[in-house]
C-alpha cells in the first residue's frame, strides 16, 4: 500500500500529516477551486521544483486528478474544499451518460476523412 501524498507513515500503523507536502496538497486544490487546468498544475509544480509523489522531477496529470479525486485529503483541506473540488470536477467533464446509464462523450468528433452521407 502507498502511502498518500501529504502524509508520513509513523509508528503504530498510524499516518501523520507532513506539514511541508500538506501545503503542496492545499496549493493544488486552490489553484483547481480558482479555475486551474490539471496542466496548468503541473506546469506550475514543475516551476516550483516540486518533486512528484513517487519522487520524479515531474508530476503527471493523471496523479493531480488522483489526489483531487482521493478522499484521504478531507483531512488535510476539509470537507467543504474537497466537496468543492469534486463539484469543479463533475462541471468540467464532458462525459454525458445515455438512457441506459452509460457513459459517453457529450460532444462527438468526426474525421474529416469519413464521407458523410
Amino acid at each position: 500500500m502507498r502511502i498518500p501524498y501529504g502524509f508520513t507513515f509513523v509508528s503504530g500503523g498510524m499516518l501523520q500529516i507532513n506539514r511541508n507536502e500538506a501545503d503542496i496538497v492545499r496549493m493544488i486544490f486552490d489553484y483547481y477551486i480558482a479555475g486551474a487546468s490539471l496542466g496548468k498544475i503541473v506546469d506550475m509544480l514543475q516551476v516550483k521544483q516540486v518533486p512528484s509523489p513517487t519522487g520524479k522531477a515531474k508530476w503527471t496529470r493523471a496523479a493531480v486528478d488522483h489526489l483531487l479525486s482521493n478522499d484521504k485529503y478531507i483531512a488535510i483541506i476539509g470537507l467543504d474544499k474537497f466537496l468543492d473540488a469534486q463539484f469543479e470536477k463533475s462541471a468540467r467533464c464532458n462525459v454525458d451518460y445515455d438512457k441506459e446509464g452509460a457513459p459517453r462523450k457529450d460532444t462527438r468528433y468526426v474525421s474529416s476523412v469519413i464521407v458523410q452521407l
